[in-house]
């Protein structure tokens, strides 16, 4: 007798509780190997069956507060979908717009325009919804992450990052499940490409880490592509190096863009700041000629990029309304990882 939807869902989000007991999504290395393979299988349950699922409910009755103190038009959207089709109620808060302006740190004497701690807030909010997705990236400063780490410290409940300074979780599942399917169900072994394109703003780096930790966690022959001045976090580099020996992952660091593309079943692009933020537009300016063209695509796969995406500097026109690029369906996969890191935590 073939199995149930409804019976096929619990035993593969029982897989990833074998795997994974945590219930903290900060940096996408939590679930380990083995629980995110679980979690995709979760993933790829409700992509094929999403209108089943709709009608099942599995989550109703549950709520998902989503704090966003920057912008999101896929994430917010993503989730907010997600949430409902499995049944749950999504509240949307803009981080102080309609909520206090709200402080971080310890110790401040609140005499100035922040009226709201997050010591209460977060968990005054857990109090009510039983999952805190937030989303808080910074301006100023590469690595600083105090946002989404105090809601670490001070949430009762669950608590998705949904992208920090140094992380984009949910895109790094998306990013996963869309190269398994490039790859015909797994990229073990497959070359990726990750390479830096210009970019007039000096972005953080959650989104290409995120690709690092994923092409890792997926065993992936990952060749990463920067000029100099450009280097990935050596800290958070370093972080990863411990699940490639799990893997069998290979990661290759080059100055050469073309080689790193050569022959890769994806590759993807997105801009970062310059290790030295203050020199990064003239950075940026001397290598305009990293932006992704044909030549860079003529003997790879498919073209990834995490959106938005700025046409004609991160990568020409002929490349991102061409065959080979997947950055359609690659953001739609994020509605289904989404809705396997929630069903996981609360069926």
């Amino acid at each position: 007798m073939t199995p149930t939807l409804e019976t096929r869902l619990y035993e593969a989000v029982a897989r990833v509780r074998r795997h994974w007991r945590g219930t903290r999504l900060m940096d996408g290395l939590e679930p380990g190997v083995e629980g995110t393979q679980a979690l995709l299988d979760v993933a790829r349950i409700y992509r094929a069956n999403r209108l089943e699922i709709g009608r099942m409910r599995p989550l109703l009755g549950r709520a998902v507060a989503g704090l966003f103190f920057d912008p999101s038009l896929r994430t917010h959207t993503s989730m907010e979908v997600a949430t409902g089709r499995c049944g749950a109620h999504f509240v949307y808060l803009q981080g102080g717009e309609g909520t206090w302006k709200m402080e971080f740190d310890d110790g401040v004497v609140m005499n100035g325009n922040t009226a709201e701690h997050v010591k209460e807030a977060a968990p005054v909010l857990s109090s009510y919804a039983d999952i805190l997705a937030v989303r808080a990236f910074p301006r100023a400063h590469n690595r600083d992450e105090t946002v989404i780490r105090a809601f670490a410290k001070y949430a009762g409940a669950p608590l998705i990052n949904l992208e920090s300074a140094l992380a984009h979780p949910c895109q790094g599942l998306a990013d996963m499940l869309t190269m398994a399917d490039l790859g015909g169900g797994n990229f073990q072994g497959r070359k990726i490409a990750l390479t830096w394109a210009p970019h007039p703003k000096p972005l953080p780096q959650a989104v290409p880490l995120s690709v690092v930790r994923a092409a890792i966690l997926g065993g992936a022959d990952l060749h990463v592509a920067c000029p100099e001045g450009f280097d990935l976090d050596a800290e958070e580099m370093e972080r990863v190096h411990g699940f490639a020996a799990d893997t069998g992952a290979k990661l290759t660091l080059t100055r050469d863009q073309a080689s790193a593309t050569e022959g890769a079943l994806a590759v993807y692009a997105k801009g970062w700041a310059a290790n030295d933020r203050e020199q990064h537009a003239e950075l940026a300016a001397r290598y305009g000629d990293w932006t992704v063209g044909d030549a860079a695509m003529k003997s790879a796969t498919a073209f990834l990029h995490c959106l938005p995406v700025r046409r004609n500097v991160i990568v020409t026109d002929s490349v991102l309304d061409g065959p080979k690029s997947r950055v359609i369906p690659q953001a739609a996969n994020r509605e289904p990882v989404q809705a396997a890191v929630m069903l996981s935590w609360l069926l």
